[in-house]
């Protein structure tokens, strides 16, 4: 290379100052680290990119971006160009980061928002990263198998069990490193075909070693792992099943996950472009397509008021299912086909568990499409279903704030239908007379039931929404 020489020609010194007033930009600099003790495969790839996050309803525009192939070891520092002329003081902007696989794909990314340069951001930035395979725990194994107690985790177990008066019981559990599963179990050669999903947490009992689904019918299912792919299944007190008959479940390498439909309450956030549902029942973190009822939790997300990249507690409808995904191979994917519920400064922790249908006081926050606002000196209109005497069926105690109203109910699996109701006689003043009357039609309307968390969803014969519920005053 020959040096250029202040000596040069003013032809040469004039397109030597062209060019370095053309590339003339400035430099955002910042670190990128993870907190997993482990070296990234060969030909892994790091990118920082530069992004104008200001609207929240439409893409994020990339400013800068550096890309690395082999960074080594973490932290990564880099340095983004980018042109200060673009740069509006009235703006958001942020950086992202992310590591992808030889293969494509992802295995870190950056998961809050680290807002730079305007609104008294700083103009430098540190990062963490976190794993997709922890996150994302529903399938998507980033990276090798994790082990968990000699399990190569996420994976799905199956097998037939025996069964006393059908041909057997086959079942499928899938096992995530969040300690999320889902179990489906089908009875076989039965006349009334009968098949039952489950979904939840599962922990190991410190003293036996036992892999313990959460409560499974009212009762756990206590499971011995017997090798890194099987486990067999123990008595409902924990002991061995001495019987040559297979109580084993066998997996194969990976996970296929079972798809999961209905309603779910999880936190939804929304940032940079992109959406993520983590499913309060199973920990289970994944991102949401933007189709269906998308638009309208989108929408109520940000009329929430959240700030920038927060949880949302939210109750949808919709499914959770293997789908393309935008690099890599297909992934489960949250599908909202509509939102039921939002509920603003709540978070998982007190919705892992599913409260019971019976002997639960359901607060009624909406009835059809509308919200159900609380009156002043009134009960607070709420049901609670009582559970059956001797020689008698469930029964529903209610009010509205006014009047109180008792009645017999039938409950099936999913099913259930509110008998004539019995009610006190008050002259109730506005707007409890008007309220009253709706939530006893929404009553005598309501066919179908769900819980989902704390939230109890009643619906119509052609699955419309009468009336939502939440539980409170737990214990």
């Amino acid at each position: 290379m020959i040096p250029f020489s202040r000596a040069a020609t003013p032809l040469a010194a004039a397109l030597f100052a062209a060019l370095a007033g053309a590339t003339s930009a400035d430099v955002l600099e910042g670190t990128a680290t993870y907190r997993e003790r482990m070296l990234l495969p060969p030909g892994a790839t790091f990118e920082a990119v530069l992004e104008d996050i200001s609207r929240a309803d439409a893409p994020a525009v990339a400013l800068g971006r550096v890309t690395r192939t082999d960074p080594g070891a973490p932290p990564f520092g880099f340095a983004i160009d980018y042109d200060p002329d673009a740069i509006d003081p009235r703006l958001t902007y942020a950086v992202r980061a992310q590591v992808h696989g030889p293969d494509g794909r992802l295995m870190f990314t950056t998961d809050t928002v680290a807002p730079v340069l305007t609104r008294d951001a700083p103009d430098s930035v540190d990062l963490m990263m976190i794993r997709v395979a922890d996150q994302a725990d529903a399938g998507d194994d980033a990276g090798p198998p994790r082990p968990v107690h000699g399990l190569n985790l996420p994976a799905s177990f199956t097998g037939t069990l025996p069964c006393a008066d059908c041909a057997g019981i086959a079942h499928q559990l899938d096992l995530f490193p969040g300690q999320g599963f889902h179990l489906r179990r089908d009875w076989l050669g039965r006349d009334d075909p009968l098949v039952q999903t489950d979904r939840g947490r599962w922990h190991l009992d410190p003293a036996t070693g036992a892999l313990v689904l959460g409560d499974v019918d009212g009762d756990p299912i206590r499971w011995q792992i017997t090798g890194p792919d099987s486990l067999r299944l123990l008595a409902q007190d924990g002991s061995p099943i001495l019987s040559d008959l297979p109580y084993d479940l066998t997996a194969d390498a990976g996970a296929n996950p079972l798809p999961v439909a209905g309603a779910m309450t999880g936190a939804f956030v929304y940032f940079a472009d992109a959406a993520l549902f983590e499913d309060c029942r199973t920990g289970l973190r994944v991102p949401v397509a933007m189709e269906g009822g998308y638009l309208a939790l989108e929408r109520a997300y940000l009329d929430a008021g959240a700030d920038p990249a927060a949880p949302v507690l939210v109750t949808v409808q919709g499914d959770i299912a293997s789908r393309p995904a935008m690099e890599g191979p297909d992934r489960p994917t949250l599908r909202v086909d509509r939102l039921l519920g939002l509920w603003p400064g709540e978070d998982c922790d007190r919705n892992r568990a599913q409260a019971g249908l019976v002997n639960t006081y359901w607060r009624l926050d909406r009835l059809g499409d509308a919200p159900v606002a609380p009156v002043p000196d009134a009960t607070e209109p709420h049901m609670v279903l009582l559970p059956p005497a001797p020689g008698e069926g469930v029964r529903v105690a209610a009010t509205a704030g006014c009047n109180r109203m008792m009645g017999g109910v039938d409950t099936g699996a999913t099913s259930v239908a509110f008998g004539q109701m019995a009610m006190t006689m008050m002259a109730c003043p506005p707007p409890l007379d008007a309220l009253e009357r709706g939530f006893a039609d929404a009553l005598q309307q309501s066919r179908n039931w769900q819980v989902a968390g704390q939230t109890l969803i009643l619906t119509d014969e052609h699955d419309a929404v009468t009336a939502l519920f939440r539980a409170v005053y737990l214990p």
